[in-house]
């Protein structure tokens, strides 16, 4: 038999997002398919674009470069009989249950209308509250009228932007496994999905195809295939065996053991087509120093599974790679597999006092190339004061594919915690730290 033709497809998508003189490339060469009964599941780590290419494949966004098809054909404008359920609810809170779903059938004869209403109220299990209001319900309740609204204009494609991620564990479970048994239902009409989640177990529990991205900017790694029969039992080997795979292919895509680009201190060393050398800023993670302190004093005396610290932390898995990199990029953690262990240097730190610690600390940090662009920008100003501006343009212009403000946050917290620099909020001023003593921080390798 041949396979059916897809109802979707991305040919070579890119996308980038433009705020005047910023760009943020968030999609970069994206090609995949979506056939009747795939249920496909786009797993990665915060950030990799997973939302931005959900709505790339339905046409509310227009990618910067490639071309979208629905039934082989280009797609303009929105796909047709395509239904979306958003994670932030997105209910009316003037109508009631009932009307809120009636939104997506309204235009139906009445007697039709009010039969497809009813029969979706049924399936997800809200007959009792059609006349309440939102207000009234709680967030699973919520969550179901979405679904319901979703349904009720039988779609071919049903697309889920993490559906269950502002939802308590109990009730995001509950209505996992009633989706999974709608999945597994030869009558139900609807057998074709696209789901965001950063959720590994989940992707395993519902997908017939994961599509794992990496960040930075977002790309396809892999695209593993999910030929568990349903219902899927999480206590089975075969689900283990799933999860175990998603657990591997995910820490190499966002830890990679063998980098494209050669990290030495704080520098990127890329290869030119010339086979010319050129050194940029490696950018530093978004947590704070606070925080890699707290992983490297977890770690002690042990290592932990990068997945295991996420549940330990209560995290999402992108969250936790930005953590384990930090502690990374300062020399206090090895990542050898999946594993995080503490590096002599990391027990060094944890051992020492307050002060120690943040001389340890303050020597690596300075050896950072994105600390040595930092202290020469201010150096060469006259006043040797910087202005926060100053300090965005240059990182906008230096590392184009990330957001400079999230950086300057970042910079601008390690660099106070290490007692690098000043910044004066109220006046957007960042100038050097100019310590008790008779020395006076200068320049990269000061102490």
């Amino acid at each position: 038999m041949t396979a059916p033709a897809p109802i979707l497809s991305l040919r070579h998508v890119s996308h980038e997002y433009v705020s005047g003189a910023q760009r943020d490339l968030v999609l970069s060469d994206v090609s995949f398919d979506v056939s009747p009964h795939d249920v496909v599941a786009l797993l990665g780590p915060s950030g990799c674009g997973k939302s931005t290419l959900m709505r790339t494949l339905v046409g509310l966004i227009s990618p910067t470069r490639g071309e979208v098809f629905h039934h082989g054909k280009p797609l303009v404008g929105i796909a047709p009989r395509v239904s979306m359920v958003f994670q932030n609810f997105a209910l009316f809170p003037w109508l009631t249950v009932r009307g809120n779903v009636l939104l997506a059938v309204e235009h139906l004869p009445g007697a039709e209308r009010d039969a497809k209403v009813d029969r979706v109220l049924g399936v997800v299990g809200l007959n009792a509250y059609e006349n309440a209001y939102p207000r009234e319900l709680s967030g699973g309740m919520k969550q179901r009228v979405g679904i319901a609204r979703a349904l009720v204009a039988d779609p071919e494609v049903l697309c889920m932007d993490e559906p269950f991620s502002a939802l308590d564990v109990l009730t995001a479970e509950t209505l996992r496994n009633e989706l999974a048994r709608l999945l597994a239902d030869p009558a139900n009409p609807l057998r074709t999905m696209i789901l965001v989640t950063h959720n590994i177990e989940e992707a395993v529990e519902l997908a017939t195809r994961i599509v794992v991205l990496a960040a930075g900017p977002g790309r396809i790694d892999q695209i593993v295939a999910n030929p568990l029969p349903y219902p899927r039992d999480p206590k089975s080997t075969g689900f283990a065996s799933a999860v175990d795979n998603l657990h591997r292919i995910l820490t190499h895509a966002t830890l990679p053991d063998a980098p494209v680009a050669a990290v030495e201190s704080g520098k990127m060393v890329l290869k030119t087509d010339e086979g010319q050398r050129r050194i940029v800023p490696v950018s530093i993670p978004a947590v704070t120093a606070g925080e890699v302190l707290g992983l490297v004093t977890m770690l002690s005396g042990q290592a932990l599974d990068i997945f295991e610290i996420a549940e330990r932390l209560g995290r999402d898995f992108g969250s936790v790679v930005n953590l384990v990199k930090a502690g990374e990029l300062l020399g206090l953690v090895l990542t050898p597999g999946q594993e995080v262990v503490i590096t002599e240097f990391g027990s060094q730190v944890l051992a020492a006092s307050t002060l120690d610690q943040k001389r340890l600390l303050r020597e690596k940090i300075l050896g950072l190339k994105i600390f040595d662009l930092l202290i020469r920008l201010i150096n060469v100003q006259e006043s040797k004061v910087l202005n926060d501006d100053v300090l965005l343009a240059e990182l906008a212009a230096l590392l184009p594919h990330e957001k400079p403000r999230v950086i300057f946050r970042t910079l601008v917290g390690w660099g106070r915690y290490a007692e690098i620099i000043l910044h004066d909020q109220r006046k957007h001023q960042i100038r050097l730290y100019e310590r008790k003593g008779p020395r006076i921080l200068a320049g990269p390798g000061a102490t």
